[in-house]
């Protein structure tokens, strides 16, 4: 079963509530994938404020996205 994002909200400090399908909800905190070259566009608050879903992945203007995949390997540390 794969999970469905149904609503992500950022917050200050790089931390973005994420909900899912399931009813689960996780904060999920980016404060160091911020400060990889992939990321790094999304130390503008501005444009991290701006995250949106389409219900696999985490997704911005700027064409960064986090899969849910993704998402459960930065929980499961």
């Amino acid at each position: 079963m794969k999970l469905r994002i149904t609503e992500v909200r950022a917050h200050g400090h790089y931390l973005i509530t994420v909900r899912f399908a399931n009813h689960h909800a996780i904060i999920l905190d980016l404060q160091e994938k911020i400060k990889t070259a992939r990321f790094s566009n999304l130390s503008d608050l501005e444009l991290f404020y701006q995250a949106t879903t389409d219900g696999r992945a985490i997704l911005w203007p700027n064409g960064i996205s986090i899969a849910t995949n993704e998402i459960v390997e930065l929980i499961a540390k």
